[in-house]
Parts: structure tokens; sequence; C-alpha cells
């Protein structure tokens, strides 16, 4: 079955009605991948907009071909479509329901002794959205921690109008949930969970965020800077704009790191996949995945 004119969500789509029977998602447009090659990768992947690179290795693309499915032509790949949160692929890979997983954080120490590896493949820069007719242009890192621990309440604080501030997260993928937690924590800034309670606003995908920052103007949220909407505009922090460029430099103070986790014991077709992803080609189909954005190219 050909689908080199799907969109991403037209295949996720067909991959599900394939689900039912075999308990994960497999992939009807995988070619040159055959069924009946004994070693078969079960990877669970969450936040796929992010993991772009990874989903690629595995699908064809109108917007972006894969030129490197030969290099792992010897192992059948199969993709879990759960993405309900960052952890599914890494808790997937501890319940032995998946070979590879993928995180948007640090392992944990806990994690670490119960045998899971983690593979980097970059680091990916959030941004701090706002409105577009919103007055304020520049906050410092203080500033944005604050806001996001519940200290700083209404924008009149930071030069902005008087209305109280809207944070809006996402449920599926949250990566800066972690990333924000431990820039808080570092900076010594306690949270106020009363005023959190009141002030966060939860979404079901990346798309609703943007929506609601277009909306309303008193809202303020976060996403990979590969993301881009006419309707907001990121915040310079401390002098700095989320550039691209940002995902290599050590002083953005939002960076993701986007990875693989593995397990110790994991079999020579795991180790083909994750020799690729860091080698020289994988590192290619990285840098150009990580350029883009994937919620305009259909995913």
């Amino acid at each position: 079955m050909k689908c080199s004119f799907c969109t991403r969500r037209q295949f996720l789509k067909i991959s599900a009605a394939a689900a039912a029977s075999a308990g994960f998602f497999s992939l009807p447009c995988a070619h040159g991948l055959s069924a009946a090659i004994p070693e078969e990768l079960r990877i669970n992947v969450t936040a796929r907009c992010i993991f772009s690179s990874l989903v690629v290795t595995a699908e064809d693309q109108k917007t972006f071909p894969n030129p490197y499915r030969k290099d792992l032509a010897d192992s059948a790949i199969a993709m879990n479509d759960d993405c309900s949160g960052v952890n599914k692929g890494l808790e997937a890979v501890l319940s032995g329901k998946a070979d590879i997983g993928t995180i948007c954080r640090e392992l944990t120490a806990e994690e670490k002794a119960a045998g899971i590896v983690q593979t980097r493949l970059d680091s990916l820069p959030y941004s701090v959205i706002v409105n577009k007719n919103s007055p304020v242009a520049e906050l410092s890192l203080e500033q944005v921690l604050k806001i996001f621990a519940g200290q700083i309440q209404n924008w009149k604080e930071v030069g902005g109008k008087d209305k109280e501030i809207l944070i809006y997260r996402q449920e599926c993928g949250a990566g800066y949930d972690w990333i924000m937690d431990q820039a808080i924590e570092k900076a010594g800034i306690k949270k106020n969970p009363d005023r959190l309670k009141e002030a966060v606003m939860s979404v079901e995908i990346t798309d609703n965020q943007f929506e609601k920052t277009a909306a309303l103007d008193m809202v303020i949220t976060m996403a990979p800077c590969i993301f881009w909407d006419a309707q907001s505009r990121a915040l310079k922090i401390s002098g700095m704009l989320p550039l691209e460029k940002n995902s290599k430099n050590p002083d953005w103070p939002f960076l993701a790191p986007v990875s693989l986790v593995s397990r110790k014991d994991s079999s020579p077709a795991v180790q083909k996949y994750l020799a690729f992803m860091t080698g020289p080609k994988g590192r290619e189909l990285v840098e150009k995945s990580m350029a883009l954005d994937w919620l305009r190219q259909g995913f």
C-alpha cells in the first residue's frame, strides 16, 4: 500500500485501523521493510512533531522523503502512536511493550537503576510565547520563572496591561513542564500552588495553545522554537531571542534534551538503530528535521 501523498494526520488514521488486532500501530507506508524479517523494532514515539527525525526514518512523507531507509532495511519497524504524554515512550520501554522510546527530559536515578539508558539526539529550545498585541516584548529570566511559578500574577507587574496572567500548557507532549520545573528549582523560587490552580489551563495539543494565545491577550505559554504562529510572538529573555541556533547555546534557559531511551540489554536491531541515529546520516536527518515546523508540514 502506498501513501506518499498522505498527510501526517491521514497516516495516523490509517495506522490506527491496523492497530486493533496487533496491539500496536503498524506501518502501512514502510516501503522496503519486510514483515518476514525476524528482528522487529517496536518504537513508542510521543510528541511526534518533536521527534520527526525518528518518524521519517520509518515513513515516506511527501514533504520530507527519507533517503536513509535502506540503512535500516534489515529491521521491521512498528511504531506506537500513543501521544498522551512525554513519559509514555519511557513507560513502554520499562514495561517491555517497546524496544525504543522517546523522551524530552533527563532520566532520573531510579530510571537508570532500572536498566534504562538514554541516547541523546539533540537539544530543542523552547520559546516563551505571548499574544502578538502584547505590549511586553522582553522579560528577564527571573520574571519568566516567577510567572510560571505563580509569584507574578498580573501583567502590569512586568510592564503589561492590568490583566491577570493565564498560563496555557499542553497535555500531550508538554516537555517544557520538566524544563520549567528544573529552572524554577535551580533559581530557588517557590511555587504558589493556590495561584497556579487558578492560572494554569490545560489544552490538548500545541495548535490549541496557539489558538488560545491568539484569542486572549493575557495568555502566556511555551512551545518549541521550531513552531510559529502569525497571531503570537516569542519574547526576548534577558536580551536573547529564541532562535534555532540556541539549540547549541547552553546559555538559553529552556533547552529540552531530545533523546531515545532503551534497555541496557537491548537487541542487535535496537543497537543498529541507535548507531544509525547517532551516526553521520542520522545526525544529518536530525539536523534537517529539527529545523522544520512539522505542525505546518501536515504532521
